[in-house]
């Protein structure tokens, strides 16, 4: 004889739902219809982008992409070599994933380019790209030729500059060593960089009037040389650099700006001392001819008359 159930029984059955129940549930209804739906609905997004990809309102010729306030000692075509460079195509989505990554990328391979500051993507078919450039401060003159630099040493491609344009930059002379890489890899000596600062200091913003045409100065000459790898700052301290005018006068600057020496006074100091000198003497000239000034005393200036290419002194 089958035994009845208890009211004890009965009770904890009911309280125990079977899955029927549980799965029937509004709120797991839900659940289960959204977990089944997300597929479907991840796969319909994925087709409605690659139909708005394809879709001609979103296509982009290359040549509709502005490059932000472009310098003129930039390359006109510097947008086309950077498209040939990195492979992209002629036109293309602006809707495409990953597009201002993919430019932005391209564009840090230039030689040409500092930093990438912003990319614009506006639609229906607008980009613009704002962009760092790195300008060129002075020519590295060797027995190869002459190779163009910015403030930081790095070199830029000899190629995008001509005979004409020589007489518009500082000219860097007696250089040990010749470019360690391609154009937009720094030189790989510490004395070119150097030079470079002083160049930097020297004409302001790219302004030659202001220092550079105003003391007639011709060259920034090198001695020393300190590998980028493998210099201390105490190779740093045995390089000095010279001003040479175009009258012949040398001015010895002594340590690159920006490393500090007890034995001398900053950049600043000097550059003040030497405009002093030009103030009181009209010039870096003397009326029997070109002199040698030390701007690396800490109480005055010194200077003693240079001999003139050719000329014999009697005692």
């Amino acid at each position: 004889m089958a035994s009845k159930k208890s009211p004890v029984d009965t009770a904890v059955a009911e309280q125990k739902p079977g899955w029927r129940s549980v799965l029937f549930q509004p709120k797991v209804i839900t659940i289960i219809v959204v977990l089944s739906v997300l597929p479907l609905l991840q796969s319909l997004s994925r087709k409605s982008e690659q139909k708005l990809t394809t879709q001609p309102t979103y296509q982009v010729e290359r040549s509709a992409i502005t490059l932000a306030d472009r310098p003129d000692y930039v390359p006109a075509d510097l947008l086309d070599r950077t498209w040939q460079r990195a492979e992209l195509p002629e036109r293309f989505s602006i809707l495409e994933p990953g597009l201002a990554e993919k430019l932005g990328r391209a564009f840090e391979q230039s030689p040409w380019v500092r930093e990438v500051k912003r990319i614009q993507l506006a639609y229906p078919t607008t980009i613009e790209i704002e962009l760092e450039y790195r300008q060129p401060v002075a020519l590295v003159r060797s027995a190869e030729g002459f190779y163009p630099i910015d403030r930081d040493g790095i070199l830029l491609p000899p190629s995008d500059f001509s005979a004409s344009q020589l007489p518009r930059y500082p000219i860097v002379e007696n250089v040990r060593t010749l470019p360690r890489g391609p154009a937009g890899v720094h030189w790989g000596d510490l004395a070119v960089w150097g030079a470079a600062r002083l160049v930097d200091l020297l004409v302001p913003e790219g302004d030659t009037a202001k220092y550079w045409k105003k003391y007639d100065l011709a060259s920034v000459r090198v001695y020393g040389e300190a590998d980028l790898e493998t210099c201390s700052i105490d190779h740093l301290h045995q390089i000095s650099y010279r001003l040479i005018t175009r009258g012949g006068s040398e001015v010895i600057w002594g340590i690159a700006p920006g490393v500090t020496d007890p034995t001398e006074p900053n950049a600043e100091t000097k550059l003040k001392r030497l405009n002093l000198y030009y103030r009181d003497f009209g010039g870096l000239q003397s009326e029997q001819g070109p002199v040698e000034i030390d701007l690396r005393r800490w109480k005055d200036i010194a200077r003693r008359p240079l001999q003139m290419p050719g000329e014999t002194r009697t005692r």
